[in-house]
C-alpha cells in the first residue's frame, strides 16, 4: 500500500464493531479498511489521498437489505406504478393517463393497497371502465394477489365455474362470477399468458434498481426470489453477465427459488447455479420457499382460527411432512434456506422442519421472513434453533393497510403478537432487517424509523394519517436506534452471508460505507425519518453522492 485512498474525518463513525463501536476517522486503500482511529489514520496519508469532512455527518457501513425483490421493483418503474398514490381517485388517474398512451396489447401495472377499495379488493368493473377492452392485470403492492379485468379473465379462461387453483384463490360475486381479484397462485392464471419483458427491459430495470437503491446508502441485498417466480421473469442469467461486465456495483446474494411442483429433483440445478455464481459480487447461497400467503386475503397459515372465518386457518403451501424432508436435503447441500412465513402457524411448521431435520454442524445462515406473527413459544425456540429473523420493520405501524383489511381479520391473542422485534431481540434471536420493495419503500432510514418508534415516517404516502403518525402499534415491541442500525448492517450481512467482507467498520474489510447527513444515535427519534445518505461507497467507489456534496 502506497497510502490512503480516501480518508473519512470530522464526524461520528458507527462502527458496529462491539469491540470498538465509535471512532472519528477511517482510511480506505485498495477498496478496503486499512486504518481505524485518527492517529492511525494520520499514518496513511497520502498526497494523493481524497479527504472527506464529514463536517459533523456520520460514517456508517452501508445498508443490506435482506429481501427485496430488485428486477420487480425497477419493472414497476417501468409500468403503471401506483406505489406513489394512496387513494382510489388518484389510481383512476394514473390507470387512465398510462393506458392512453401504452404500448402493446396488455397493460401492466403494480403497487396497489387493498384499503382503497370498497370491502378491501378491487373489482374487474372497475378496470374495464379505464382500460376498455384491451388485458390489464394490476399486482398488488404485497405482490399476493392481481386486480385483472374482463379481458384478461376471459383470455385466462376463468369462469363461474373455474377452480381455484392449488395454493391460489379466485375471489367471486354473489353469483359465483370472477371479481377480477385473484389471490397467491390464482394470479398466475393470468400472469403466465403475459408477454415477457422485451429486448434489454430486464437489464434496465436491474440497472435503475440498483441505481435507486445505492441512492438511499443500500450497498448489498438479498434477492429473494431468483427463478420464475412471483410473476418476475428469470434473472439469474442476468446477474451473472451483469457481474462479468462489472456493472453490478452492489454485492447480491441470490435467495433461489423453490419450485413446489419440481420437487427434490431440483436440487442439483440448484446447485449447479450455485456454483455457476459467485464470481465477483453475485452469489446464489440461498433457497427461497414459500410456506404461506399473507393475512390480508386470508392465506398466512394462523394457529387460531381467522376472526369471524370458522375453520378458516390459511394456507400451508407446503405439507409439513414434506418441508422437514426439503429442509433436510438443503441442509445437507448446505444451502441458507430462506423461509418466507407470515402466520404464526407457519412460522411454527418452519420451526418444526428446521428442528427436525438441518444439522448443527455447519454455520448455516437459516431465516425465516417476515413474522408477522409469532406464538411466544417459538420465539425463543427461534435463538435455540439459531434461526435468524428476517424482518420489514417498516410493516410495524397502525397504517391503513394493516387496520382496514388485516386487523378485521385477527383476534386478540392475533393482535397481540404483531411483529414482535423487542421480544425476539430480548431472546437473543439474531435480526435482519429488509423492505420487501417494490411491496414497500426500500428507504432503510423509515425502516429504521419505524422500528424505533411504531409509527409511519412523515413523508410516507401510505401512512399519512393521525393514526399512523401518531399512534404507536404495540410500543413495547420497539427496538432502540442501535438495534434497528445493527440489523440494517451487520445484522443483514449475517443473513446475506457477506458478514465476513461487510457489515461492519473494521480494518480488512471492504470498504462499503454510507456517509449520512447527521448522527442517528444523536437524532430525535421522530424525526429520524427525516435523515438522508450523502454518500454511498461499494469497495472503495463512489457509487452515489447527493447533489451540492
Amino acid at each position: 500500500m502506497t497510502g490512503a485512498d480516501w480518508i473519512f474525518h470530522g464526524g461520528p463513525v458507527l462502527t458496529m464493531d462491539s469491540e470498538a463501536p465509535t471512532t472519528d476517522a477511517v482510511a480506505v486503500a485498495d477498496g478496503r479498511i486499512v486504518a481505524v482511529g485518527a492517529s492511525k489514520v494520520a499514518e496513511v496519508k497520502a498526497s494523493h489521498t481524497e479527504i472527506v469532512d464529514l463536517r459533523g455527518s456520520a460514517l456508517l457501513p452501508g445498508f443490506q437489505d435482506a429481501h427485496i425483490h430488485p428486477v420487480a421493483g425497477g419493472l414497476q418503474q417501468l409500468q403503471c406504478d401506483l406505489s406513489e398514490w394512496h387513494s382510489l381517485d388518484d389510481y383512476r388517474q394514473v390507470i387512465r393517463r398510462y393506458a392512453a398512451h401504452a404500448a402493446g396489447e396488455w397493460i401492466q401495472g403494480a403497487g396497489w393497497y387493498g384499503d382503497v377499495f370498497e370491502g378491501g379488493f378491487p373489482d374487474r368493473l372497475e378496470l374495464d371502465a379505464l382500460v376498455g377492452d384491451r388485458p390489464a392485470v394490476f399486482v398488488s403492492h404485497d405482490a399476493h394477489g392481481a386486480w385483472v379485468n374482463s379481458a384478461a379473465l376471459r383470455r385466462a379462461g376463468i369462469t363461474s365455474t373455474t377452480p381455484d387453483p392449488a395454493g391460489g384463490r379466485i375471489f367471486r360475486d354473489h353469483a359465483g362470477q370472477p371479481t377480477g381479484m385473484l389471490a397467491e397462485s390464482a394470479a398466475e392464471l393470468v400472469t403466465r399468458l403475459i408477454p415477457p419483458p422485451e429486448g434489454n427491459d430486464l437489464e434496465k430495470a436491474l440497472l435503475s434498481a440498483q441505481s435507486y437503491l445505492h441512492s438511499l446508502g443500500i450497498t448489498a441485498w438479498q434477492d429473494a426470489a431468483v427463478g420464475e417466480a412471483l410473476g418476475i421473469p428469470e434473472t439469474f442469467p442476468l446477474y451473472c453477465d451483469l457481474d462479468d461486465r462489472a456493472q453490478l456495483t452492489a454485492r447480491v446474494t441470490a435467495a433461489l427459488w423453490w419450485d413446489r411442483d419440481a420437487g427434490l429433483e431440483q436440487i442439483p440445478e440448484l446447485a449447479a447455479r450455485r456454483k455457476a455464481a459467485g464470481h465477483r459480487r453475485f452469489q446464489a447461497t440461498a433457497i427461497k420457499i414459500m410456506q404461506d400467503g399473507v393475512c390480508e386475503n386470508l392465506t398466512a397459515a394462523v394457529l387460531h382460527a381467522y376472526r369471524g372465518q370458522p375453520g378458516n386457518h390459511g394456507m400451508s403451501f407446503i405439507e409439513p411432512a414434506a418441508l422437514t424432508e426439503i429442509v433436510g436435503r438443503l441442509d445437507r447441500e448446505r444451502f441458507d434456506i430462506h423461509l418466507h412465513a407470515v402466520g404464526d402457524r407457519a412460522v411454527r411448521e418452519c420451526l418444526d422442519a428446521i428442528e427436525a431435520s438441518a444439522s448443527r454442524e455447519w454455520d448455516s445462515r437459516h431465516q425465516i421472513a417476515h413474522i408477522d406473527l409469532i406464538d411466544r413459544s417459538d420465539v425463543l425456540r427461534m435463538r435455540q434453533l439459531n434461526v435468524i429473523a428476517n424482518i420489514q420493520p417498516l410493516w410495524a405501524r397502525q397504517d391503513p393497510v394493516l387496520v382496514e383489511t388485516k386487523l378485521p381479520y385477527l383476534d386478540d391473542a392475533q393482535r397481540s403478537q404483531h411483529f414482535a422485534f423487542r421480544a425476539l431481540a430480548d431472546a437473543g434471536v439474531a435480526l435482519a432487517m429488509g423492505s420487501d420493495w417494490p411491496v414497500s419503500s426500500p428507504d432503510p432510514i423509515w425502516g429504521i424509523h419505524v422500528a424505533v418508534n411504531r409509527t409511519a415516517p412523515v413523508a410516507d404516502p401510505h401512512a399519512a394519517d393521525e393514526r399512523s403518525q401518531t399512534e404507536p402499534l404495540l410500543p413495547g415491541e420497539a427496538i432502540s436506534v442501535q438495534s434497528a442500525l445493527h440489523a440494517y448492517t451487520l445484522g443483514a450481512a449475517r443473513a446475506n452471508r457477506l458478514d465476513h467482507l461487510t457489515g461492519s467498520i473494521e480494518i480488512g474489510k471492504a470498504a462499503d460505507l454510507v456517509v449520512l447527513d447527521r448522527d442517528p444515535l444523536h437524532t430525535p427519534a421522530r424525526e429520524l425519518s427525516a435523515i438522508r445518505p450523502r454518500l454511498t461507497m461499494v469497495g472503495g467507489q463512489v457509487v452515489h453522492e447527493s447533489a451540492g456534496e
